[in-house]
């Protein structure tokens, strides 16, 4: 039986498992990490690398490490050029990267990794058995829920005929093969993701690149008020009991579909340039002709394109909600009405089952699913 079982490896299963073993609350033999690829980080590492990232939204502080000034630290001991962006220093990518790796070597997270998909959860007498891939069975003491929402990318209702007939000319950014269209192509979106994505494909593209939003950019440093980290905003947060109430404060907190200024900025460049058309307006229909995508809008005439990307986030759905409804239903664990955990200070949502990142926002708040969010969860599930 293990002491720990993290579902979940990406930037919140993997900074909990380095911070259990950097403070020595667990050790190695002891915590096992299931997820479905082969190393820590595997889906965020693909995905800003597909949308052509080079720099962090989030400030130098927020990373993996227990120690909040190990990545500057990092930066200066390994002499990174322009290692830092701006007045909040946000990170490169590349240097933010390996200071993970680094830091899952050191602390040994690879050492406790088992690659497969937790498929089940059931609670047995002082133990919880979880299930991998229909086909295992593995016993821990505690377990803790690092769910990702990516996995259930939203698909706007115009594009089901094009998903039917013609699937091979529409991808969701989220999916392995967003980056390696040839021909014209449009992107449909309005948030960071969008704009990293349309960024990388017109500096590199022989025509130009079509970025269609639904509404004009908008411009902010985070995406949520720093204040989000701290009493400012929490304190009257966790003074809420309605959670609803705090529900509808995590949708008015979240700057969903922003981008940082300097992105605007080189966005408007490459449309100067000519290599970035920007239209701003909604779809109305979607249809394949002549060899073809035909996107009828509102406002404007029709756009014909050969491939189209949708960075349309994810469905607001519970992450792992295929398995874990019959958990919640079997174990009468506490949701609140939009059907998330309802936890307590410790991230506890039943005996011995904790959760981070999405499933942790209704305590943690609207910085729950980002690198911050993820450090709030490891250190209260470190000092549990």
């Amino acid at each position: 039986m293990y002491q720990w079982v993290i579902v979940g490896g990406g930037i919140q299963g993997s900074m909990i498992a380095a911070h259990l073993l950097h403070y020595k609350k667990v050790n190695k033999n002891d915590l096992l990490i299931i997820d479905p690829f082969e190393q820590p980080m595997t889906k965020w590492k693909a995905l800003t690398k597909r949308v052509g990232m080079s720099y962090l939204r989030s400030p130098s502080v927020h990373h993996l490490d227990p120690d909040p000034y190990s990545l500057k630290k990092y930066a200066k001991n390994n002499d990174y050029a322009g290692a830092f962006l701006g007045y909040y220093g946000r990170p490169r990518l590349d240097m933010f990267n390996q200071h993970c790796d680094d830091l899952v070597h050191r602390e040994g997270v690879q050492d406790c990794w088992r690659q497969g998909f937790a498929t089940g959860l059931e609670r047995e007498s002082a133990q919880w058995l979880i299930s991998i891939d229909h086909a295992d069975v593995v016993e821990a003491e505690r377990v803790i829920l690092a769910l990702g929402v990516n996995n259930n990318p939203h698909y706007p209702d115009w594009a089901a005929d094009l998903l039917r007939h013609k699937p091979t000319r529409v991808h969701h950014i989220f999916s392995e093969n967003a980056e390696t269209q040839q021909g014209r192509i449009t992107i449909v979106g309005g948030g960071i993701t969008a704009a990293h994505m349309a960024k990388s494909l017109a500096e590199k593209a022989s025509e130009p690149v079509n970025l269609i939003k639904r509404h004009s950019f908008r411009v902010e440093g985070f995406d949520s008020d720093p204040g989000w980290l701290g009493p400012k905003y929490l304190h009257r947060y966790h003074r809420t009991r309605c959670y609803q109430k705090r529900r509808n404060l995590i949708q008015e907190a979240r700057n969903r579909g922003s981008i940082t200024k300097g992105l605007r900025s080189e966005l408007k460049t490459l449309e100067q340039k000519g290599k970035l058309t920007i239209i701003t307006d909604e779809i109305n229909e979607a249809a394949y002709k002549n060899k073809e995508i035909k996107l009828k809008l509102m406002h404007r005439p029709a756009i014909y394109t050969e491939n189209l990307i949708l960075a349309t986030g994810a469905e607001p759905c519970l992450p792992g909600k295929e398995w874990l409804e019959k958990t919640i239903v079997k174990h009468d664990l506490p949701c609140a009405p939009c059907g998330f955990p309802i936890v307590n200070q410790k991230l506890e949502w039943g005996e011995g089952l904790f959760v981070a990142g999405a499933l942790a926002e209704l305590e943690i708040g609207p910085a729950a699913r980002n690198i911050a969010g993820g450090r709030k969860a490891a250190e209260r599930i470190v000092h549990a």
